[in-house]
């Protein structure tokens, strides 16, 4: 795999090359004497596999009459600003002309946050530079996950096949401390299906944990639900908010949900434009039960996006999270380009659920 990644990024250095995130930028000389060309990144997925590579657009414009020979470093830098990789991009631009240049980039082998930015020429004094923020992760299970076992129903093909691949899932209902529910399954919870409504209410009277996965509205004979009843009393309301959000803030009180996190706050997970909460917000009627938020949205602090049900009397807990997983989760599969708008893999994605299974889990409950 690394003499390939080799192999591609020296053809690429040997004809020509540009990486790229938010700004444009007019590249300057150390003698911060202006440059007649801007600078351009594409769009590219944030979180990343160590030794994957990111795809990435760069744009070259040329801002003179006449012709113009570019050469240009690119660089990637850890967060102490040390440079991790790099390569030179030569083009030779027409008149006024624009080019658009693919680069597949080496992502680093080892966890942290880097950059992307322009390497060589950076010494300028006036100008935006442009840059991409992008994370490495390798999800893994903390020691307190190794002890958990976890079932979901048979119809969650893809949540089975993940807890499969974790080597969490349990053989039978009666092993598991946690019962795992996708869409699909507290949609129907939701439309009163008596097989899964049972399977519910059979975990909680033996204490179990209950987590309902992407949970947003579901729709019945073509009309959004705006009110559902939950277990415990309980009936949640789905209130419409202006937009999505994009990032979340993990409680610091529960250490188990940045396990293996850089830190709290979570920033766009791949595809579908980086979105992670929908643009619901929920609203809970009912007695007797304690709500503790386990996150806030990045923007609005008042937004609760995941949350832990515990009746003040009775059994089990019932965990609710808002978060956009499906599709997220699947083992990534190397697609032939870019599409930034589709649900993607994501490796933050993949350690939140890990976390919150474990964070869900009390020690009466660990074998």
């Amino acid at each position: 795999m690394s003499s390939a990644i080799f192999r591609i990024t020296l053809l690429f250095s040997i004809l020509w090359i540009i990486p790229g995130w938010s700004s444009p930028a007019s590249a300057i000389s150390s003698s911060h004497e202006e440059k007649n060309y801007q600078v351009y990144f594409g769009q590219s997925y944030r979180n990343f596999l160590p030794g994957s590579l990111m795809r990435l657009e760069v744009t070259f414009k040329n801002k003179a009459p006449g012709n113009l020979l570019v050469s240009q470093e690119l660089a990637v830098v850890d967060s102490s600003g040390m440079k991790v990789w790099k390569t030179i991009i030569n083009i030779d631009m027409t008149p006024e002309g624009v080019s658009v240049i693919p680069l597949l980039i080496p992502v680093p082998k080892i966890q942290g946050r880097f950059t992307l930015t322009l390497g060589r020429s950076c010494d300028i004094s006036s100008g935006a530079i442009p840059s991409r923020i992008f994370n490495v992760l390798q999800p893994k299970k903390s020691a307190r996950l190794a002890k958990i076992l976890v079932f979901s129903p048979d119809s969650e093909v893809g949540l089975n096949a993940f807890l499969k691949t974790w080597g969490i899932k349990a053989p039978m209902f009666s092993w598991a401390q946690v019962l795992l529910c996708g869409k699909m399954s507290w949609q129907h919870f939701a439309d009163g299906d008596p097989e899964i409504t049972q399977l519910i209410m059979r975990a909680l009277k033996r204490e179990m944990s209950v987590i309902f996965l992407d949970f947003n509205p579901s729709v019945l004979s073509g009309t959004v639900r705006k009110k559902v009843s939950l277990p415990f009393g309980l009936t949640v309301n789905f209130i419409p908010w202006e937009s999505p959000e994009l990032s979340f803030i993990l409680k610091s009180a529960y250490p188990e949900l940045v396990y293996n996190l850089q830190s709290g706050q979570v920033i766009r997970w791949n595809g579908d434009d980086g979105i992670i909460i929908p643009s619901t917000d929920l609203r809970f009627e009912g007695k007797g039960v304690k709500i503790s938020a386990f996150a806030s949205a990045g923007e609005n602090s008042k937004r609760f996006p995941i949350v832990e049900l515990k009746p003040l009397k009775g059994n089990g807990k019932l965990y609710i999270s808002q978060l956009i997983t499906e599709g997220r989760l699947d083992e990534p599969i190397q697609l032939s380009r870019l599409k930034h708008e589709i649900l993607a893999y994501d490796p933050m994605a993949v350690q939140f659920l890990l976390n919150l299974i474990s964070a869900s889990v009390g020690d009466n409950l660990l074998k």
